[in-house]
C-alpha cells in the first residue's frame, strides 16, 4: 500500500475524474403514479483497462452513491439535494459532495431539460453491475430490469439547483 490512501468502501474517496469520465450515462422521460419523471441513470462499462476489476469499479460506484446520498431498494427513496444544473439541451452538471468535479450529463433533450427547469424530480439510479457503453434503450432496460431484481442499484431523488443557492445543498 505504498503512498496510497485506501478509503473505507463506498467513500467519496473512491469518486475520481477517471471514473466521472468512463460512466455509462443515460437520461429519459417516463411517466410515473405520482406524474412525469424525469430519470437519470448512471453506470459503468465492464473493466477494460490493466489493472481495473469488477470489485475496484464496485468501490468506486458505492463511493459515488455514497456521494450522491443515494439508498438500495429496502429504504425508502429520499430527496439529495438539488444537484442539477441544467446547460440547456447540450447536458446538464451533476454536483457531487466531498469532490472538487462535478458529472457532466451527455444532452439530456428538450422534454428532460424543460421537465427540470419547471421544478419536475429527477429520479438518479446508480447501477453496480456493468452495462456496456452504447447499449441501445432495450439493453439498458434490460439491465436496470436486472440491476432492480438483484438489489445493485441505488438511488434518489434530486432537481435542478437554485442558481442562487450553492450547488448540492438546496433542500
Amino acid at each position: 500500500m505504498s503512498g496510497t490512501f485506501a478509503s473505507p468502501p463506498g467513500h467519496a474517496l473512491d469518486v475520481t475524474p477517471g471514473l466521472l469520465c468512463s460512466v455509462v450515462v443515460s437520461t429519459w422521460v417516463e411517466g410515473t403514479a405520482a406524474g412525469p419523471v424525469a430519470f437519470l441513470l448512471i453506470g459503468h462499462p465492464p473493466a477494460r483497462r490493466q489493472g481495473e476489476t469488477a470489485e475496484g469499479i464496485e468501490r468506486q460506484m458505492l463511493g459515488l452513491s455514497a456521494a450522491l446520498d443515494l439508498t438500495g431498494l429496502s429504504e425508502p427513496m429520499r430527496h439529495v439535494g438539488s444537484r442539477v444544473m441544467l446547460l440547456g439541451t447540450s447536458g446538464a452538471l451533476l454536483s457531487i459532495t466531498g469532490v472538487p468535479y462535478s458529472l457532466r450529463l451527455p444532452p439530456v433533450g428538450a422534454e428532460w431539460s424543460r421537465m427540470v427547469s419547471e421544478g419536475a424530480p429527477v429520479c438518479i439510479l446508480l447501477g453496480l453491475d456493468p452495462i456496456p457503453p452504447y447499449s441501445d434503450e432495450k439493453a439498458t432496460q434490460e439491465h436496470l430490469r436486472l440491476w432492480l431484481s438483484h438489489d445493485r442499484i441505488r438511488m434518489g431523488a434530486t432537481a435542478a439547483v437554485d442558481r442562487r443557492e450553492p450547488a448540492g445543498l438546496a433542500p
